[in-house]
């Protein structure tokens, strides 16, 4: 836990042992336990809050965590009570959108939510994001890069830090062979998020479209120690040292491509 979640969890704490018969002190841990991927203990503490304040903003967070753990009636349930409570708050139809686009694959449903959530907060870059997501898999690409375009600048204006629209604007990109409008937007995404495995994957293969194999070397290394499931990055960087002639190094990533492959199967192959 960092430090800011674990002083709002320590204040928390302190809350409920001064009054334990109020809904604040449990409403900061709860919080703090869902932010940082504590979430049963979330899902007490909220509840708990709720006992005594039954507020749109506890049953927001409650649904979040019951997303998390998959327990989709009693998201479905929270979600539509943090609605009813405040029908004007844009993150609720964004946290509903994502549901339905993560564990349903109900794009057009999703996209709705997004749409619901910018007609309240036409800022919310995420909301935006998530709609151009939701667009490009109804293979609405043109509508999806528009959106896409926007939220990039809204994040931009807001100093934000928030990588996937640079990500899946470089994305598509490249799936449309335009590597070289790809490139600035993945590099973005990159400087914002170098942990990420996918971005470092993404500039590895916008760089081999653009023949620059150092550059793709490199992030596809990144790539693959950040998350070995990401196979298609052993068998990218096998292809870039057999064409150096280093015949060695590319049986090497071949083997291991294999291996990776019968553990994990194809499901991360493009």
């Amino acid at each position: 836990m960092n430090a800011g979640w674990q002083k709002l969890a320590n204040l928390g704490s302190q809350a409920i042992k001064l009054c334990p018969q109020e809904a604040t002190g449990y409403r900061w841990l709860g919080v703090a336990y869902l932010r940082t991927g504590v979430t049963f203990p979330a899902v007490r503490a909220l509840r708990a809050s709720l006992k005594f304040s039954d507020d749109a903003s506890t049953h927001l967070r409650l649904a979040e965590a019951y997303f998390v753990l998959n327990q989709h009636q009693f998201f479905e349930e929270e979600i539509a009570a943090a609605k009813a409570k405040n029908p004007a708050d844009a993150d609720v139809y964004y946290v509903h959108g994502r549901f339905l686009f993560q564990t349903k694959n109900l794009f057009a449903d999703a996209a709705e939510q997004f749409r619901q959530a910018l007609s309240r907060n036409p800022n919310h870059v995420k909301a935006l994001s998530y709609l151009a997501l939701s667009l490009k898999n109804m293979q609405q690409d043109a509508e999806a890069e528009l959106q896409l375009q926007k939220s990039v600048q809204l994040n931009d204006a807001q100093n934000g830090s928030f990588f996937l629209p640079y990500q899946t604007l470089a994305s598509l990109y490249l799936e449309q062979n335009r590597a070289s409008e790809a490139l600035p937007y993945i590099q973005r995404a990159v400087k914002m998020a170098p942990g990420v495995a996918e971005n470092q994957f993404l500039l590895g293969k916008v760089a081999l479209a653009q023949k620059d194999a150092k550059t793709a070397e490199s992030a596809l290394h990144a790539a693959a120690a950040l998350d070995e499931a990401l196979i298609e990055a052993r068998y990218l960087l096998a292809r870039i040292y057999q064409s150096r002639g280093d015949s060695a190094a590319a049986n090497r990533e071949l083997e291991k491509f294999k291996e990776l492959k019968d553990f994990y199967g194809t499901r991360r192959l493009r």
